[in-house]
């Protein structure tokens, strides 16, 4: 069995300190199976200042296991003009990371994360069918692992969302992960949790689960409580629990299980896993 932690959106500068000390308590296993591996995607900061980008970087040593992360559209300087057009990513490199495709192999898993931030709008993303080639070479290096895509912007939406809020460029990007053999991306940005009912994106093949995680520890919260995602991958079954702040501590909220069948996933309403 393989857990791995989705985290999203902590945006320092208006974290909870709280709700951030409970959360990497709960990741050291103190009540539900501590990960292998930690994924952040993205808007790590409020305002890409350099002392948020310093807390976030402080945060990141205290994690338990091995992390990948990608930035947000909130890593990139909104009122600093210079740096939003000329240099929009460099306290994002200089403080957590120069790799602007991260990629993680371990415990049966490749994991790749991509870069859908930019200086050129405030809030919407972009993917480009390179970094999709650029990511669907990663994965080909490793047929056999089960594989997942980490990006800020959602590439596939939760019913009801308006279309603006997909990531620019996924409709091109799809077709190229999906024959790469991605599995699931995560994502955040919309501040909701969400795990797709059955194929995010799909053919005859195979299929592609979406999820979402929502802000981990910011009080910018939107009509719910922080939270983030544990992934369990048990074989051909794989299953998202949400766990949530309660005012003391991260409990579980609720569950969605898969099952794989030939190539597709299922939906489990009645599985109850580990």
């Amino acid at each position: 069995m393989t857990v791995v932690a989705h985290l999203s959106d902590p945006h320092f500068g208006s974290e909870s300190p709280a709700v951030a000390a409970a959360l990497v308590d709960d990741l050291f296993g103190r009540a539900a199976p501590a990960p292998s591996l930690v994924i952040v995607s993205g808007d790590l900061t409020q305002r890409a200042k350099v002392h948020q980008f310093r807390a976030a970087r402080a945060f990141l040593d205290r994690l338990p296991a091995p992390y990948l992360v990608v930035p947000g559209n909130h890593d990139i300087p909104l009122y600093d003009v210079w740096s939003r057009f000329l240099h929009p990513l460099d306290r994002y490199r200089a403080n957590i990371t120069e790799d602007l495709l991260p990629h993680v192999v371990a415990d049966g898993l490749v994991v790749v994360g991509v870069n859908t931030a930019h200086g050129f709008t405030f809030k919407d993303g972009k993917v480009t069918v390179e970094q999709a080639r650029a990511a669907a070479e990663v994965f080909a290096a490793h047929p056999d692992r089960f594989k997942i895509l980490v990006a800020h912007h959602p590439f596939v939406l939760p019913a009801g969302r308006p279309a603006r809020e997909r990531v620019d460029g996924a409709e091109h990007a799809l077709p190229i992960l999906h024959d790469a053999g991605v599995e699931v991306i995560c994502s955040g940005h919309l501040h909701a949790a969400h795990a797709s009912d059955t194929g995010g994106f799909r053919d005859a093949r195979r299929e592609i689960l979406a999820v979402h995680a929502g802000t981990c520890i910011s009080t910018r919260t939107r009509g719910e409580p922080n939270g983030y995602n544990r992934l369990v991958l048990d074989g051909d079954r794989f299953t998202v629990h949400h766990r949530v702040w309660d005012g003391d501590r991260f409990t579980e909220s609720s569950h969605k299980a898969y099952r794989r069948e030939r190539g597709r996933w299922l939906h489990d309403p009645d599985v109850v896993a580990a």
